[in-house]
């Protein structure tokens, strides 16, 4: 009798809990860790190991800041006399408010996004990733020249200038310009070492996780950008008037 029983008992229906696990449907909290995780995972493969790319990225950083700066050294007298004319006028068309905010946020769009877009085509093209090395480390050399420009040639107003009018943007910019650059390597030797080649089937799997991580950086971009257009120029003016 107690056989039977539990012959029968082994046969009982299971319930919703054991039919979900039997067919492998999460519940939707559990799917979305999943899902969280999996991004994660990619993310930071991306990122390389111990985040080497990371690493290398911020050393071309640092490299074009420090070309910058030692460029700016170089200048000619003339050529640091026609530069300085050229911002003191630009800062006075901010002054008197003359350029349309949304006119510096579009040119602040256009700028930014082309070294984006030369990034993110470099990655996706696998073997053109030192492109994308190339436009960081040039985005390091603008702002590196800027920087050490404003202190050289307008001492204490000059390093608050390059205090408010580079650092706010930047700080949201530069980080989005590292992780898109150490992503877009990441992806190139993810497709040559796992893949192997573009025509594999595989490197779309790649190529559309590449494609949102940019997504999400692009809209940090706008916000920077938007920084860039309406709140700096309204920092600059204060520090003109000084």
């Amino acid at each position: 009798m107690k056989r039977s029983y539990k012959a029968h008992e082994n046969k009982m229906p299971q319930g919703p809990v054991g039919r979900r696990e039997k067919i492998g449907v999460y519940p939707k909290g559990k799917e979305w860790l999943l899902m969280r995780k999996k991004g994660k995972d990619i993310f930071s493969g991306y990122l390389g190991k111990n985040g080497l790319n990371l690493w290398l990225v911020l050393f071309f950083l640092v490299l074009g800041i420090s070309i910058g700066a030692f460029t700016e050294k170089m200048m000619g007298t003339s050529q640091r006399s026609d530069l300085l004319n050229f911002v003191n006028t630009y800062f006075n068309v901010i002054h008197l408010d003359s350029l349309p905010k949304s006119q510096i946020f579009i040119k602040s769009l256009i700028n930014n996004f082309k070294l984006l877009g030369i990034i993110f085509l470099s990655g996706s093209a696998v073997i053109g990733f030192p492109i994308a090395i190339g436009a960081l480390t040039f985005r390091g050399i603008t702002i590196g020249f800027a920087a050490a420009f404003f202190m050289e040639e307008m001492q204490m107003k000059g390093l608050l200038l390059a205090i408010f009018s580079i650092l706010p943007q930047n700080i949201v910019l530069v980080p989005a310009y590292v992780i898109a650059t150490a992503v877009s390597i990441g992806f190139s030797w993810n497709v040559l070492l796992k893949k192997g080649s573009v025509q594999n089937k595989g490197y779309m799997q790649f190529f559309w996780s590449y494609l949102s991580i940019f997504i999400v950086i692009s809209g940090v971009f706008i916000i920077g950008c938007l920084i860039e257009s309406y709140i700096c120029p309204i920092l600059i003016k204060m520090i003109v008037a000084i």
